[in-house]
């Protein structure tokens, strides 16, 4: 066969064996997301969590040819909402937004229906965030110490609330009865609005939550705020001292959100996904939209979530230890 022959009969081989790879590598591109990207949030309404992933999942839906949808699903310290993405298809079209308590949930609860390592795929840290502890202001109370010298004189001590059983919050809250001297007692609430509804018509007198809820309140001089729970006090009410700076500095757990798929998501899904929400959370304007409400982004990589995940357990495993609080 001469060599021109040779070249051209070569040349159509490989057209021919490269055409169904290339058209098979476009099939792939465009199958996902083949319908909606539901986001399953273990959290009400309107809470910290619900907050950031719509704030996530709008900028999400214009980038994307299907829209990204929040499925709030809470309930028995966020492991319902977790369960649910646990068990749907490793196909990317439902994941799980969800913050630290993810990691702190198996400590507490004597049987949770699946393995936070084996059964999730991580995506993307998301964003860090700033809790606040705040009384109504008809106790008059002005700090820490005021609060531990009120409780003294209260039978029964003082009621709190806080979002739900497991979450950070509820673990300081408990720490700090036990190192401040405050005698407290845990209200559970179905999430951080109704904390903060009970807070004000002082039926729960004593709330810890998201900076953001607490501001208008705050403003409004229906709740006074007593401590940052951070390393650094909040640009939203900067007169405000740290735990750390009231002499808890121990008490400042992370707090952060993640996204999560289930076991076995491909590995091309997650790097969509997680390029993707880089991108948002690498934005300006999202930034300010988040420090208007007291986070910050925390773009990074799957390894990176899963290493907050991993020295994040040994952290919260002592603090539940410190707050003797038993699985139930």
């Amino acid at each position: 066969m001469p060599a021109t022959r040779l070249l051209t009969h070569l040349r159509r081989a490989a057209l021919a064996f490269s055409l169904p790879l290339l058209a098979m590598t476009a099939a792939a591109q465009g199958t996902y997301p083949s319908k909606p990207i539901r986001l399953v949030v273990p959290a009400v309404a309107g809470s910290a969590a619900d907050t950031v992933a719509r704030l996530m999942t709008e900028r999400l839906s214009k980038m994307s040819p299907q829209p990204w949808v929040v499925d709030n699903r809470p309930g028995a310290g966020g492991t319902i909402g977790a369960d649910t993405v646990a068990k749907s298809a490793a196909d990317g079209h439902t994941l799980l937004f969800t913050a630290n308590n993810f990691i702190i949930a198996p400590r507490l609860f004597a049987s949770v229906p699946y393995d936070i390592y084996k059964d999730f795929t991580p995506i993307a840290p998301v964003a860090t965030g700033q809790d606040m502890i705040f009384v109504n202001a008809a106790l008059g109370v002005k700090s820490l110490k005021d609060l531990a010298a009120l409780s003294k004189r209260m039978q029964g001590g003082i009621n709190y609330g806080a979002p739900f059983l497991g979450s950070s919050a509820h673990l300081i809250m408990e720490m700090l009865g036990r190192q401040a001297g405050i005698d407290l007692a845990f209200i559970p609430a179905s999430g951080g609005p109704q904390s903060f509804t009970e807070a004000i018509a002082g039926r729960v007198p004593v709330v810890i939550g998201s900076s953001t809820a607490g501001l208008g309140f705050v403003k409004t001089g229906q709740l006074a705020a007593l401590a940052v729970v951070d390393a650094r006090r909040s640009s939203l009410l900067p007169d405000v001292p740290t735990l750390k700076e009231e002499g808890f500095a121990a008490l400042n757990l992370p707090f952060w959100f993640g996204v999560y798929g289930p076991a076995k998501l491909p590995a091309a899904v997650v790097e969509q996904v997680n390029r993707s929400m880089v991108q948002v959370l690498g934005s300006a304007e999202f930034a300010e939209a988040l420090a208007s409400r007291g986070y910050a982004p925390r773009p990074g990589t799957p390894a990176e979530l899963e290493a907050l995940m991993r020295d994040g357990e040994p952290v919260f495993a002592k603090a539940i230890a410190a707050a003797g609080i038993k699985p139930q």
